[in-house]
């Protein structure tokens, strides 16, 4: 391998810290902070319905979203284990210790969804009854399970108390699949939807599918952002 292509190294903490500082919270183009522009771009490229809503709250809660997207794809590249444990453990400190800890809080909302939907994709895969379709299901719901115990027992063996960073981070295990199938896409917006005020039944199918898509590039952006790099946990 030539010298030139080596992937510089950095650490976890340091990595998260700087895309959460630069990409999420802060994130400045131009002199201009992104984070308070966005509210008004989806008010004016997506749908006016957006400017009813308070723009500190839809500010604070895209910010909720992508974190929590940014867990998402991390969890997908990684899978298991204390690199996904740790960043799971680094994120509610970093948060509380910058004053955000209701975005943490606020987190658990599609923290939640993800598993659910994920047990349902999973579930699926066995309805039609099918022995290829229930060996699929069994196979995926063993892994999961499997990947899951093992984040327990790992943490456990590194004395780390198995609290809410733990449980949201093996809540996300397993999930890529159901995420390709976009199995998870429309009930993140639902839910982003309802946290704002709004329901996602009752917006314009144009402004959903423009909402998933947003979505969407947020975890495409957050995982083209280690491409470059090698993270040391």
């Amino acid at each position: 391998m030539s010298i030139f292509s080596r992937k510089q190294k950095t650490s976890l903490e340091d990595f998260c810290r700087d895309f959460y500082d630069n990409q999420i919270l802060n994130p400045t183009v131009n002199g201009v902070n992104f984070s308070s522009v966005l509210p008004d771009y989806m008010t004016e490229e997506i749908d006016p319905i957006f400017a009813h809503v308070d723009k500190q709250k839809l500010t604070e809660e895209l910010m909720t979203l992508r974190i929590e997207l940014f867990a998402l794809a991390w969890t997908h590249k990684y899978v298991s284990g204390m690199i996904v444990i740790n960043q799971s453990i680094f994120t509610k400190h970093y948060l509380n210790k910058n004053g955000k800890g209701n975005i943490w809080s606020n987190m658990e909302d599609y923290n939640n969804i993800i598993d659910k939907t994920t047990i349902e994709w999973i579930t699926k895969l066995g309805e039609a009854g099918t022995k290829l379709g229930i060996a699929s299901m069994i196979f995926e719901r063993n892994q999961r399970k499997g990947f899951i115990a093992n984040n327990i027992e790992i943490a456990q063996k590194n004395g780390i108390n198995i609290d809410e960073s733990v449980y949201r981070a093996n809540k996300r295990i397993w999930s890529e699949a159901a995420w390709i199938k976009e199995f998870i896409l429309v009930p993140l917006a639902f839910i982003f939807c309802e946290r704002i005020g709004l329901y996602f039944n009752d917006i314009d199918p144009e402004t959903g599918y423009s909402l998933t898509v947003l979505i969407n590039g947020f975890y495409d952006g957050a995982k083209q952002s280690w491409d470059k790099v090698e993270i040391i946990n």
